[in-house]
């Protein structure tokens, strides 16, 4: 994806620096992050497990998604 700079409006150009990946103004240098997704780094196996646990036991998953939790 690639959109205008917020700051100035030129067209953004892509980064490629794998989790640090964005665009870049080539006008005023403004860099995004916003395509990219989370700002936060990627969870661990066992983070991802903590997450899935607190979603089921605050009723956040539906039943079918329960299922997954400890399959994998």
């Amino acid at each position: 994806m690639r959109c205008s700079c917020r700051v100035c409006g030129t067209y953004m150009v892509q980064m490629e620096r794998g989790l640090e990946s964005g665009c870049k103004c080539p006008e005023c240098d403004n860099e995004c992050h916003d395509c990219m997704g989370s700002a936060q780094p990627p969870m661990s196996v066992e983070q991802l497990r903590d997450r899935m646990e607190f979603m089921r036991l605050t009723g956040q998953l539906d039943d079918e998604e329960k299922g997954y939790i400890g399959n994998h």
